[in-house]
């Protein structure tokens, strides 16, 4: 009876996955996608029908995530014919969705198989030596770097061609700095990047190795990370967001020690000092980076009773880093502050959503918008998916909203009270790229740039600024310290270097800015990689929906494990979704980023609760 039931749940799941085709396909075609998906719901099929235990929340739950995912990567379809046949395709591909994401929680639940074997630290030496080849490579691929806007304005800056500015993080600009004292290129910060990743990737699966997880998946993982596309193109990329990723990923792996030690891994100074170092460095890699750690050491400090002194003096310190740090910028650096506005692409968004679609205004209301921007600038620069024509458009005017924010923010919240529906859409578009798979038609993720360096105009290349077409680079170097005079001045109040020695600080910065591959054959590759990463692979690979939804199953398993403290694992990644989702300054991947990069560590994580009570 028991085999016939198996029989039974095994053709039922085969027929409502081929069903799932239709919602999603206009014929009964059967891509990739679909045959790894078979596959994979086979493997956790067999493995989990001997000691499958129903339970209604846990079905609950994966209906909701099931739901959740139908609507996410939702194009247009079914393609049943008539509302019957549309009825069934919908009940079928939810049947299937449901029920593997329900045998993904149980699989999760049940844990590695317990190994009283040593983990030599060997292991690490190979786990870390797999992406830093590969990424060494890719360096060699797109010598010295692949470079844009932001990457020229932190280069500007770490050479003195523009004052220093918060708008980018210094610390990472301080970085740049320091590499191109060792060598002056952007190869030279691309390789400590690489070596830094690289390190922290080899960590993270060591760690999951020495609490019991097989070396063999380890090896597995460690080349997933080295040959994720993403990754591949990222790591010879000077982007602030490729180092935030990886320390993200590593203040998590020191979660996972401090948890599941149960707190006794703070019981070293060197462990200590170590979380305190990594607390500083991810703060100040990102602006939402504040908090992420603050939120959760708070969250340490709550749930961690036995350690709770150890851990205040954690957070005391790291405060008191991050506030000496800030005195530095300020009072040492004479650091611009960040401009409001780069905060404000939310709001943006949905005020010239509003004008477009020809929503509510009163007079007053249209009066103060059209004094920041012109409303016909407002139509002519909406783009539901990327809010950078509104900040860069010349007539746009950001003291509007420097002289009183709060006026701002409360006329924004009088326009959202006459325009519910235009908003929230504005706002969904607007984050897209973090819960929303399927793409619209035309539709581009803004994942890197395909350009050489010195295809970039020369304004832009060493100013990170334009200054119109028609100027000789002799002009463009006046121009460029005539902006530089304005912001050092206005920064410190003082006269900046004359001239000549400017120029010398041009002539050092822009040099070195020219690619040349070291490794043709190896950039054939990786530019048909990055090809097929932003058309065909576009939904898998630039989208956060497929990485949100393995973080809330691996989230809703380990809430049904008996150690409920791991929950904090998870607490880093989803306060980046949060701030992201909050103040998105762009539809970049590169924002999705630094949760993406930690899911495949998390996941593996979720099993480790499986294993003996030792780990």
């Amino acid at each position: 009876m028991l085999n016939r039931k198996r029989i039974l749940g095994a053709v039922s799941l085969l027929v409502s996955s081929v069903l799932l085709l239709n919602y999603y396909l206009a014929s009964f075609e059967m891509p990739i996608v679909w045959w790894i998906f078979i596959i994979l719901l086979g493997v956790l099929f067999v493995r989990n029908m001997r000691g499958f235990q129903f339970g209604w929340s846990r079905s609950i739950i994966s209906g909701v995530i099931s739901f959740f995912w139908m609507v996410s990567s939702y194009n247009g379809g079914p393609y049943g014919g008539n509302v019957f046949l549309d009825i069934i395709v919908i009940i079928g591909t939810f049947y299937s969705i449901s029920t593997f994401i329900f045998l993904l929680i149980q699989e999760l639940n049940t844990g590695y198989k317990a190994t009283e074997k040593t983990t030599k630290i060997s292991w690490f030496a190979i786990y870390m030596a797999v992406p830093m080849t590969v990424w060494t490579l890719c360096l060699l691929a797109y010598y010295p770097a692949k470079m844009t806007f932001d990457s020229y304005f932190q280069w500007a800056m770490a050479h003195g061609v523009r004052h220093y500015n918060e708008w980018h993080p210094m610390l990472h600009t301080l970085w740049i700095e320091a590499s191109t004292k060792i060598y002056n290129s952007p190869s030279s910060y691309i390789f400590s990047q690489i070596i830094v990743s690289s390190l922290i990737v080899g960590y993270a699966i060591y760690t999951l190795v020495k609490f019991g997880m097989p070396k063999w998946l380890g090896i597995c993982i460690s080349i997933g990370y080295a040959m994720y596309p993403v990754a591949l193109i990222y790591s010879a990329t000077l982007w602030k967001d490729i180092p935030f990723a990886s320390f993200i990923l590593l203040f998590i792996t020191l979660l996972l020690q401090i948890l599941k030690s149960e707190g006794k891994w703070l019981r070293s100074w060197w462990h200590i000092s170590l979380f305190i170092i990594v607390s500083f460095i991810t703060i100040n890699l990102r602006n939402n980076g504040v908090i992420i750690v603050v939120v959760t050491l708070l969250l340490l400090i709550i749930f961690m009773k036995n350690f709770r002194l150890k851990l205040s003096i954690v957070f005391i310190v790291v405060i008191g880093l991050n506030f000496a740090f800030s005195l530095f910028l300020s009072n040492v650096l004479q650091a611009q502050k960040n401009p409001l506005n780069q905060a404000l692409a939310i709001p943006s968004q949905q005020i010239a959503a509003t004008f477009k679609n020809n929503g509510q205004f009163t007079p007053e209301l249209k009066d103060y918008f059209t004094s920041i921007l012109p409303e016909e600038n407002w139509k002519k620069d909406y783009n539901p998916y990327s809010v950078d024509p509104i900040k860069h458009d010349v007539s746009y005017d950001s003291t509007v909203i420097d002289e009183d924010f709060g006026l701002y923010i409360k006329n924004w919240f009088k326009l959202l009270t006459h325009n519910w529906g235009i908003y929230i859409k504005a706002y969904l578009d607007q984050v897209a790229v973090i819960w929303q798979f399927y793409s619209p038609e035309g539709y581009k993720v803004y994942f890197d740039t395909p350009a050489t360096i010195q295809d970039m105009p020369y304004d832009i290349r060493v100013f990170a600024r334009s200054f119109g077409k028609g100027f000789t680079e002799a002009e463009i170097n006046k121009k460029g310290y005539e902006v530089y005079k304005e912001e050092y001045f206005r920064a410190t109040g003082e006269q900046p270097v004359i001239f000549d020695e400017y120029e010398k600080r041009i002539d050092a910065s822009s040099k070195p800015l020219i690619s040349i591959s070291k490794a043709t054959k190896i950039k054939e590759f990786t530019d048909w990689m990055y090809i097929k990463t932003t058309t065909d692979w576009q939904n898998y690979l630039l989208k956060g929906a497929i990485p949100l939804v393995l973080l809330l199953i691996a989230f809703v398993s380990t809430f049904y494990q008996r150690n409920k403290k791991m929950l904090l694992l998870f607490m880093p990644v989803f306060l980046v979704v949060l701030t992201i989702a909050i103040a998105m300054p762009a539809t970049d991947f590169r924002y999705c980023y630094s949760f993406v990069f930690a899911v495949p560590i998390l996941l593996f994580a979720t099993k480790l609760n499986g294993i003996d009570k030792k780990g």
